[in-house]
């Protein structure tokens, strides 16, 4: 899987992103934990690929996973400022359905605002409770699966018997080849402590297409505790950060998991949008 199909999506943003000037103020960064760690090493020209390949075995060892996370999503180009402050709750399954409870934080923390998208693995369903609205697409056509959590995405978009494949190997050149990172060049890796806790920062960047990627490894359980993905386009910057807080492997579901039954009194439009100020 090559680092580009992981980002396909990310380009959406761009445009859902691009002319929401000023929509929202900053918001507080407290979720960004990477950037309270100290550094206690320089980049490391001999990289820990047994770690890396022990977290992406770790990442991929279930076929469906919960995830609790935080999110910050910051995006800046000539003079505008603009933070998303977001809360996740996702279901996922390696066949491409999901269900994703999203939750926005407006300014102050005060107002919330929650969304529920429900897939299948052909069709989603965008429920705003606070419109008393729903929306049915097609996956195809889904353009803010980005919204799902940053860990929740990249799972999804990695092939179920390359999922498979990872998970069985007990070799890490295999598993870093399978995740298309066998040509480590542009990857680095970083020792920081955050809150006492040594972690390994392994940061990945395509210059060429302007994007970077990075993930937070807990050592001693090979467990990703961060990700990071950042764009460079057209003068147009953007940062997402997600914090995952718990991620459970195996979690129960049932015929009615991955399906959408409208709440009374809801009302069925053309489209809806996840972002509170779309």
């Amino acid at each position: 899987m090559k680092h580009t199909q992981k980002a396909i999506a990310f380009f959406s943003v761009i445009a859902i992103l691009g002319g929401k000037v000023n929509a929202i103020p900053p918001a507080s960064s407290r979720i960004v934990i990477a950037s309270k760690g100290t550094n206690i090493s320089q980049a490391q020209e001999k990289l820990d690929l047994e770690l890396l390949a022990r977290a992406i075995t770790a990442f991929l060892q279930s076929d469906r996973y919960l995830t609790e996370s935080e999110s910050l999503v910051s995006a800046k180009k000539d003079g505008f400022d603009l933070n998303i402050q977001v809360q996740t709750k996702t279901l996922a399954k390696s066949d491409g359905k999901f269900r994703s409870e999203i939750t926005f934080t407006q300014p102050g923390g005060k107002t919330k605002l929650y969304t529920l998208v429900i897939c299948d693995g052909k069709q989603v369903w965008i429920y705003k409770s606070e419109l008393q609205q729903y929306a049915i697409i097609s996956y195809a056509a889904f353009k803010e699966e980005f919204f799902i959590g940053l860990s929740s995405f990249v799972f999804l978009k990695v092939p179920e018997n390359t999922r498979k494949l990872i998970a069985q190997s007990d070799s890490s050149s295999e598993i870093l080849q399978k995740f298309g990172l066998a040509n480590n060049s542009g990857l680095k890796e970083e020792k920081r402590i955050i809150d006492g806790e040594e972690f390994s920062a392994y940061n990945y960047t395509d210059a060429k297409d302007g994007f970077s990627y990075s993930g937070l490894v807990q050592p001693a359980t090979a467990t990703l505790k961060q990700m990071q993905i950042g764009v460079n386009s057209e003068g147009l910057n953007i940062l997402a950060t997600e914090k995952i807080i718990q991620r459970t492997a195996n979690p129960t579901i049932n015929a009615q998991t991955f399906k959408f039954l409208p709440p009374p009194g809801a009302k069925k439009v053309k489209s809806l949008s996840i972002l509170p100020f779309h």
